[in-house]
């Protein structure tokens, strides 16, 4: 696809949080289940978390789909 649909400069800018969550997505759900055990965060804080992380990680795929990056 071409750059100017915007949609290759959107999966551009967050390949590097995309290849983060793919990389790292086991230890940063240890941390927030740390968090959450030293009264850091609230269980339904976690749970936030956890669903935007999820949801990001869906967006990443579906963006590479689209884009073909």
């Amino acid at each position: 696809m071409a750059l100017r649909t915007g949609i290759v400069a959107l999966t551009l800018l967050v390949k590097g949080i995309c290849h983060v969550l793919e990389t790292y997505r086991t230890p940063i759900n240890l941390v927030i289940s740390t968090a959450v055990a030293g009264g850091v965060i609230t269980a339904d804080q976690r749970t936030v978390l956890m669903a935007w992380l999820d949801s990001t990680t869906a967006a990443c795929d579906a963006l590479r789909l689209i884009s073909g990056y």
